[in-house]
Formats: structure tokens, sequence, C-alpha cells
């Protein structure tokens, strides 16, 4: 793997507004293939967010002993219609079942800056430290307040952490999954190792394609986190518990959460991004949406010209989707 810029990729996190991130995770630009397994494996109980199953990831459209999902094309017809309309200039949506891992990608291959979206690895490297040494999250650190990230945002966190305020790691990660606070993540960010990076993107099966500079990713590359904290097969149960519940309790209402029933528990990160000049803006959402009988992910992709409207997208096809799976028979359950 080629290491890259570790100093980049905190740019690239928290300047959305600027081309960034000669990053630390280069990958090899092909997919990774999991070979198809039949076997089943028994579900252990008394865990909120998490399934103790290996992450096993089916070709697509693959349904054990069933047909291929079959709304896909329902929402691939939905999708072309927002670009036909001009609502949207690109859209990417990547569905799964978590239960037997079926999956489908709708323009899954095109690429996007993934912005606050890599948060996540953040959060994953401190915990995976937390597994050896609990204590870790109660390590306090002060925030200087030199720079305040928060500023450059395209979606201003609700609120951010204080100058020459003393946080521990725990009310850190708490910010910045919450808030999407920036300033937060400059903390964590400077107090990792590079190599703790490295460890979390090598081991998590994402993929992305480091070019000119600006690394971009696709939602099916994106994936890799959310499948593999739900199957807890990086960090263990209680660590992947605190990420999904960490990420459970994210303040963007306007997304993938506005699109599911009150009350309905979503495990989600957004991330937006701008070029600077309001004619390219990126807004992007990944999560778990823990349906009462079938859990999935959704990961949804956009490119447009005003953010409202791309989270109405967003929502829009989370409510689909969410309907899609209410109605399908109880096949499984």
């Amino acid at each position: 793997m080629n290491k890259l810029n570790q100093r980049q990729i905190f740019i690239y996190l928290t300047a959305a507004a600027l081309l960034f991130v000669a990053g630390w995770f280069a990958h090899d630009a092909y997919l990774r293939r999991t070979p198809i397994k039949s076997n089943r494996n028994v579900v252990l109980k008394g865990f909120r967010f998490t399934s103790p199953l290996l992450d096993v990831e089916l070709p697509e459209g693959i349904v054990i002993g069933n047909e291929p999902i079959p709304f896909k094309y329902k929402i691939k017809s939905f999708t072309q219609n927002l670009i036909d309309k001009g609502q949207v200039r690109a859209i990417s949506v990547y569905y799964r079942d978590l239960h037997d891992g079926p999956w489908f990608g709708i323009n899954e291959k095109a690429e996007f800056n993934p912005a606050s979206m890599m948060k996540v690895p953040v959060m994953v490297a401190w915990l995976k430290r937390a597994e050896k040494d609990p204590n870790v999250l109660n390590l306090k650190f002060i925030y200087n307040g030199e720079y305040d990230m928060s500023k450059i945002q395209n979606i201003s966190p609700e609120h951010t952490i204080v100058k020459n305020k003393g946080y521990t790691v725990k009310e850190l990660l708490y910010y910045m999954m919450r808030y999407s606070d920036n300033n937060a993540t400059s903390v964590l960010y400077y107090n990792l190792k590079g190599e703790e990076l490295d460890t979390v993107l090598d081991s998590m099966d994402i993929n992305n394609n480091p070019k000119d500079g600006v690394n971009s990713i696709t939602v099916h590359g994106y994936s890799g986190f959310f499948r593999i904290l739900y199957n807890a097969s990086f960090l263990n149960r209680e660590m992947s518990e605190k990420a999904l519940e960490l990420l459970s309790e994210q303040e963007f209402s306007n997304g993938i959460v506005a699109g599911v029933p009150k009350g309905t528990v979503v495990a989600a990160k957004f991330g937006a991004y701008s070029d600077g000049m309001n004619s390219d803006k990126q807004l992007h959402e990944f999560g778990i949406i823990y349906h009462p009988t079938s859990p999935y992910i959704l990961g949804i992709m956009t490119t447009g010209d005003d953010f409202s409207r791309q989270a109405n997208i967003i929502s829009d096809i989370s409510r689909l989707i969410y309907k899609e799976v209410n109605s399908a028979p109880l096949i499984r359950r």
C-alpha cells in the first residue's frame, strides 16, 4: 500500500471546500471479490446494534432460496427520472439485506468525494486502540482553538467543542459523530498514529481510487465500513456496539431518517462537499436501518447544485426502500 501524506487526510476531512487529501488510504483500484459461501450462521442474542456473522457479500442480486431483489428496478427507474428532470446530476445507491447478504447497486462504480463520511475510520481507529486498553477513552486532550475548522463546513454543526477546554476521547468521539464537528475530528486525528488509520482501511475492505491527489470512493467501496461494523469482524463486539451506537446519535434528520417511520433506529453518517464555486455540490449518507425484522444497509451518494434538494432525494429513496422492505413476505424471519 502506498503511504500517502498523513497531514492531507485531515485537510480532506475538515476542509470540504478544497480539493484535498493525497491521504493515507491508497488501495488497489479493483474491487475485492468474496467467494460465495452457502453455510448459514446462528446469530447470538443480546446485542442491539451488531450481528456476529462472518462478513460474506454474495454476487449482486443473489438471494439464498429466493428471487433476486425485486425492487432494484423501481429504485433504478426513480433515480434515472431524477437525472432526466435535472433534479440531480449524478446519483448512486447501495442496498444490502443484512440477513442473507444479497445486495444491489445502482451506478455503484461512480466515484464521489466522501467528505465527512471519512470520520468513520477515525472513530474506528480510536475504538481499536481502546480494545487493548479501555482507559484510552478517558484520555483528555485540550482543544487550543487555533483554527476553527467548523466555520468551513458545508453543513454547520449544531454544537462544537470549545477553545482551551479539555475533552476526553469519549467526548470527542461523541462530538465528531453526533454533530460531525470538525474541531473534535482535528484533535482525534492528530493524536492517532498513521499506521492505526492504515490498519483500519486495510482491514475493513475499503476501496478508493486516488488520482491527481484526490481520493474518491464509490458506494460499494464505502459499504465495507458498515458491513464489517455490523458483523463485528474488525472491532470486537463491545467496540462495534459503541461505534454503531455513536452513529445512531447523528444529528442529521433530513436524509435517511426522514424516510423511515419515527422511532426507527438508524446508525448513519452523512458527508457534504462543495467545489467552492456553487456548481458542484455533493451530499451523501450511508447507514444501517434497523427495520424490526429485516435490517439493511443503505448508501446514497449524490451530485447536484442544492443541498436541500439532495437531502430530500435521499429521504425519498429511503422512504421507497423502507416501504419495499416492509411489504416483503416474512421470509427468513
